[in-house]
């Protein structure tokens, strides 16, 4: 068996969490690792797999066919925007507003039969990926487990070589989000493993995949998001600096486009004045957080009741990611101190569901950015999510403090945290298996119901030659790269292999 892997999120959730630990008792496995640039650099990635005693193999990311993965991609949101409020976002905050004349050019291709047959004719050109093809056609596994945010830089290469090879393939959805709004899956795997009921509905109406194709799995890095009596929130509190007593509330930031800063000095004074109930904030930046415009420093200003938590404070300043090695642990030990959460249109809002905790969306703008929380607000996953019953959603800047007196209200209902914990069933599934249970499971059922075995011998598949590993040599990104990082990628692939 193929497991493949690709960013730092899906190493984390997957590979780091040891989801494959069951499947690697039944089957011999090997993991496909995807050079992109963020892992150039990531060698915590590659030490954790070699010192766990897994068998790798790393593959290049090729930047030149990506792009026109990419493009596809564009154009299938454009085609089917009709299925998702987030497809038709993403079209209008992106391509219509920033180059119009792109768009223009792109809604020329996204008509019924004219993108079918500009795929077509596109993939047969670009061939499969030959880095994959070599590896896929040296080991001959007898399935493919793709661990997938669908708009990702291994996702299309592996489901084309899967096609073309009738091999097997589970793909397990990484995000919440990806089904709803990461474009559509234009080669279909053999099965998919979704989060909740939810997500099986966006894979059916959304994907047009059959629902008996679809299986409801759970999320790897929430199989364990629960109450623990083994926290003691006294000592949670010192560590991070906080206050021993009093209401404590979670400000998680957002990786879109709000000034947070502004938001929060807000909130920092109306403690002070008395126009907020006495608590204290913990903020909490998104790991991987775009870049503000006109957003003051956090870290510029002397706060009297917000404390940015300290796991952020160097992410935040260097304006790099966080360790993603330790932050579902770090998260659990959050969630079961603070007593509320507040977030700008983030996935920290479905975690304080599954935590029962008294959560709030702040689901309008900041005035600065046009892509900001009032657009992703509108976005197909959250929206049965405002049908959450004692989910507050702030719309109107103007009502934000008093959603806040509201939320600060519920803290302490015992009746209302069980309701929310109930309804994050619907989001995402969890029951007394786990996630490494279900999905290997899933992997019997896929390979009894496989008709034949995969066509090593009897198909002849066309690799794109033009992105061989020698030819990365001239390469201008890798040009790019210092000289000992270069040597660290083709370390990894020794021209000699390849030539």
């Amino acid at each position: 068996m193929f497991g493949w892997t690709v960013d730092r999120e899906v190493f984390l959730r997957f590979v780091a969490g040891d989801a494959f630990r069951v499947l690697g008792t039944k089957h011999d496995l090997t993991y496909v690792m995807v050079a992109n640039r963020k892992s150039l650099d990531n060698t915590a990635l590659t030490q954790n797999l070699q010192s766990s005693g897994k068998q790798v193999i790393w593959v290049p990311f090729n930047p030149e066919r990506f792009k026109r993965w990419k493009e596809l991609f564009d154009i299938s949101c454009i085609l089917h925007e009709s299925r998702s409020s987030s497809l038709a976002v993403r079209n209008q905050e992106g391509w219509a507003r920033d180059d119009p004349d792109w768009f223009a050019h792109l809604k020329t291709l996204a008509r019924p039969g004219v993108y079918e047959d500009y795929r077509d004719r596109m993939e047969r050109n670009m061939g499969v990926h030959p880095e994959i093809l070599t590896a896929t056609l040296r080991e001959r596994p007898d399935f493919f487990v793709l661990p997938s945010a669908l708009l990702d830089c291994v996702t299309d290469d592996v489901l084309q070589i899967a096609e073309a090879l009738s091999i097997p393939t589970l793909l397990l959805v990484a995000g919440w989000d990806n089904l709803s709004s990461k474009g559509l899956l234009y080669h279909k795997p053999t099965l998919v493993g979704v989060w909740g009921e939810q997500s099986k509905k966006h894979a059916v109406e959304v994907q047009g995949l059959d629902a008996d194709r679809v299986y409801v799995v759970g999320a790897p890095h929430y199989d364990g998001f629960r109450k623990s009596e083994h926290v003691d929130q006294a000592v949670v509190r010192q560590a991070l600096g906080l206050p021993s007593t009093g209401i404590l509330v979670l400000f998680a930031g957002t990786l879109r486009l709000f000034d947070e800063t502004q938001l929060l000095q807000e909130m920092d004074d109306a403690i002070d004045s008395g126009n907020l109930p006495a608590m204290h904030i913990l903020y909490r930046p998104h790991p991987l957080r775009d870049t503000r415009r006109s957003e003051r420093s956090f870290l510029d200003r002397a706060w009297r009741h917000i404390t940015m938590d300290p796991e952020m404070v160097e992410a935040y300043r260097a304006r790099s990611p966080d360790s993603v090695l330790s932050r579902i642990d770090h998260l659990q030990q959050l969630y079961q101190t603070v007593d509320a959460v507040i977030s700008p249109m983030s996935t920290i809002l479905l975690e304080g569901l599954l935590f029962g905790l008294p959560t709030m969306a702040v689901a309008f703008g900041d005035g600065k950015h046009s892509w900001s929380a009032d657009k992703v607000s509108r976005m197909l996953h959250f929206k049965e999510l405002y049908e959450v019953p004692s989910l507050i959603v702030c719309r109107e800047r103007t009502d934000f403090f008093l959603s806040v007196r509201q939320l600060v209200s519920n803290v302490g209902n015992d009746i209302l945290s069980t309701s929310l914990r109930e309804s994050a069933k619907y989001f995402v599934y969890h029951d007394e298996l786990s996630y490494g249970d279900r999905i290997a499971a899933l992997v019997e059922i896929m390979l009894a119901g496989v008709q034949r075995t995969p066509r090593y011998d009897s198909v002849r598949v066309k690799p794109d030659k033009r992105f061989l590993i020698r030819n990365w040599w001239n390469d201008s990104r890798i040009k790019r790269l210092s000289h000992v990082a270069r040597r660290k990628f083709f370390r990894w692939h020794p021209r000699r292999k390849h030539e």
